[in-house]
């Protein structure tokens, strides 16, 4: 090649060299702020966040999971020191639990510029919970020995999941509960003080302090303080509206 024409065609390659040494200059002096940096942060806000919307108990057992924050790392030319990033965090996490949610990620430097993401992230809670061994058919009361106590993933259904802190044998089942099965909140039910169509004694108070007793039957269910109507046994068309004092008992003023 002829040597002027070999220095020509430098000069095009030595620009570039050079600008892409100038990129490389200016960003190897710029501030950056890594994905796991942003990721710590995240967590943090995430555990705080949750932590005012769970059991105390199971602060321990959160655990927070971000696939990936969007567009990092980022970098801030015009800053010195990491201590010049103002990071800020907001979600609507600390308000109801939710398994999802987006925390929105503010990033600025002291000159004023700024980066706004939102980073997706997933909770998951790992706790004690009854599961189910054997049967339980709809409106059977629960006993001890048809649940174990596991460790199970609760995540999505954490507000409804029961654990060891309720008494099993307070409850009866709302429906059929399959083995397996985590119990849930939503399938038991405290049973009635009064059941349907079930026999009751009515107290029957003038409110001179005179009080007769007769049998009845309930013509609703119901618990301890509510208002029910009932029917005298005897005379089957005579109703009251009566108040439940006791398991089977009501009282009716007139």
């Amino acid at each position: 090649m002829n040597p002027i024409a070999f220095k020509s065609a430098l000069f095009p390659l030595a620009a570039l060299l050079l600008g892409l040494w100038g990129a490389w200059s200016q960003s190897a002096g710029a501030v950056v702020l890594t994905e796991g940096q942003i990721k710590d942060k995240v967590v943090a806000h995430v555990q705080e966040k949750v932590a005012q919307v769970v059991d105390p108990a199971d602060v321990k057992n959160i655990h927070v999971s971000i696939i990936r924050v969007p567009a990092a790392p980022f970098d801030f030319p015009a800053a010195k020191t990491l201590e010049e990033i103002k990071v800020s965090l907001t979600s609507r996490l600390g308000e109801t639990y939710s398994p999802r949610g987006i925390v929105q990620v503010s990033l600025q430097d002291g000159q004023g510029h700024q980066r706004e993401i939102g980073v997706p992230v997933h909770i998951i809670i790992q706790k004690p919970v009854w599961v189910v061994k054997n049967v339980v058919n709809a409106h059977e009361p629960l006993r001890a020995a048809d649940f174990s106590l596991q460790s199970k993933e609760v995540s999505n259904i954490y507000s409804y999941a029961v654990g060891a802190n309720r008494n099993l044998g307070s409850y009866q089942a709302r429906v059929n509960l399959r083995p397996g099965d985590i119990l849930d909140a939503r399938k038991i039910v405290i049973p009635p003080d009064v059941t349907y169509n079930s026999p009751v004694r009515i107290f029957i108070s003038n409110g001179d302090g005179m009080t007769v007793t007769v049998p009845g039957i309930a013509l609703a269910n119901g618990k301890i303080g509510e208002t029910i109507r009932v029917r005298q046994a005897v005379f089957q068309r005579k109703d009251y509206s009566a108040k439940i004092v006791d398991k089977n008992k009501v009282l009716v003023e007139i």
